[in-house]
This record gives C-alpha cells, structure tokens and sequence, in this order.
C-alpha cells in the first residue's frame, strides 16, 4: 500500500500499486478508482511536435493524422450532433486540445457560427490557423476568458494528458453559461478492454497519459468542479481499417504488418467503422 500517494482526483490517500510496465508505473485509487503516474515527466508538453501525428510508432500519437482527417470529421459530426441536441442550439464551443482543427471544420460545416479552440502543439496550432481557424496557442491556463463565455467545452481525448484534472474542470466551470456542457472522451481504466488486456492495453501510454479515469473517477472528477447532471457511457470513434490495423501491430506486429501491406493497396483500407475502442464519454453541466 501506497498511502503517502494521494488520488489527483478525490484526494484518498487509499492507494495500491496498479500496473507496473517498461520502467513506467501506475498507482490507483480505492477510493475512486482513478489511475495515475505518481512520477509525471516534467516536460510533457514538449511530446507534441509534428512526429505525435505523423509516427510509425503503433502506440504513440497519431499514426498519420493526414490520411484521416476525412473518416475523423465523422466522429466529431456524431458528437457535435450530440452536444446540439443537449443544447437545443449551436452555442458558442470551445474545443481543449483542437489538434488540427478538424472537430472545428466540422463545427463549422454544420454551421456553429463560434467554435474556437486551444492547442498546446505548436506546430498542429500553425496547421489550424494556416486553414482559418479561430484558434489560440498553448494551455488553457495560458489563455484568460471571461467568465460566463461558452455553451459547450470538449475535451476530447485530452483530459488524460493534463496532470491536474479536477483543477482544469474548475477552470472551465468558470468559463461555461449557466446551463453550459462539458464534454469529455478519455479512455476507460474501468472498462472491458482495459480489464482483458491488462498492462497490454493499447492506451496505456508512458509519459503520454498522465490520469486514466473509469465512469466512476471521471463523475468525481466532474462533481469535484461542481458540475451536475452528470452522464457517462462507452463511446466510439469512426475509424478507417487502415487507422485500426495500425494500432493491432502493437500486439501482432508481423502478423498485422503483413495484412496492411495487403490493405493498404485496395479501396478498403478507408472502410470506415464505428469502432468501441475502450473509451467513455462523460457530459456535465453547469447549474
């Protein structure tokens, strides 16, 4: 028992060491049952340069962010239909960690006249400013709002990232209207693939992810911030057959490898599939 580690998200000092993984260990609360790295790299941030989108690392970023960008907009279409329908309008958005700016194109596309976003990445912010976007650089902390600004702020596939979540979630309360959402992705430390897979599991990624959270860690988190009528499911990303024999060489890598070189030569390879890939979705609302 770990007692003298405190849980980053209730703050129980009711910890057990978890995972254990190529010098890179997890504890987790159980209290909670959030998941973290006690000893988090101190310049994490410099991880996000152009190699986090374009690598051939099957376990690391992206494995080329470009070739998906078509097959990705349908994820964030299924999402900002989403947080439409529990707005009942196109508010003003606010995306945490836009990337390329592709849920913002979208947004855009479906006509949500004030999408804006943040991107800690200085090279993925050049890429969304060079295609128009409303976009600033760095973290949120790094950038000041006016209380009361947005309807809606997504996190997605982020929050995992940040070492100080509960304290992030505070600062977009502040920043969310009265009856205001949030919006989170992150990959599920409770669900069935975590719990098959073990330490093998394709989103436990050193130095990457930071805090791994389940339905349970991630309602805290959000009850923590002071948000209410909170929600959580499993969710899904659209991803190409391409994109997802990729990630498949992190277990079989000549097996897979073989398979994509067949794939990749045919119009299959941008079949796309609605794939439940070990991630949540968590919603959130400002009283």
């Amino acid at each position: 028992m770990t007692s003298s580690l405190k849980c980053p998200i209730c703050r129980s000092g009711n910890t057990e060491k978890f995972w254990a993984m190529s010098g890179y260990r997890l504890v987790r609360c159980q209290n909670c049952s959030a998941a973290w790295d006690p000893l988090p790299p101190e310049k994490f941030l410099s991880l996000y340069d152009k190699t986090y989108f374009v690598n051939e690392n099957p376990k690391g970023g992206y494995t080329n962010y470009f070739e998906g960008m078509r097959i990705n907009r349908k994820t964030f279409s299924d999402r900002l239909a989403k947080i439409e329908k529990k707005l009942g309008k196109k508010g003003r958005l606010l995306d945490v960690g836009c990337a390329l700016g592709d849920c913002l194109l979208e947004a855009k596309r479906l006509g949500w006249k004030e999408a804006e976003g943040i991107e800690v990445s200085d090279y993925a912010y050049q890429f969304a400013k060079r295609r128009g976007l409303n976009v600033k650089p760095g973290t949120l902390s790094e950038n000041s709002y006016k209380p009361d600004t947005f309807e809606a702020v997504t996190y997605q596939d982020v929050i995992e990232h940040i070492p100080d979540p509960v304290n992030e979630l505070k600062k977009i309360y502040k920043i969310l209207k009265p009856g205001g959402i949030i919006f989170l992705v992150t990959p599920d430390v409770g669900g069935f693939w975590s719990g098959l897979l073990g330490p093998l599991w394709y989103h436990y990624k050193p130095r990457e992810h930071l805090v791994y959270f389940s339905q349970k860690s991630i309602t805290q988190a959000l009850k923590e911030a002071g948000f209410e009528n909170i929600e959580t499911r499993k969710t899904y990303h659209v991803l190409s057959l391409e994109y997802i024999l990729n990630r498949l060489k992190y277990y079989f890598p000549a097996f897979f490898e073989l398979i994509l070189k067949v794939v990749t030569k045919t119009p299959f390879k941008n079949t796309a599939f609605r794939a439940y890939t070990g991630e949540l979705e968590a919603w959130g609302e400002k009283p």
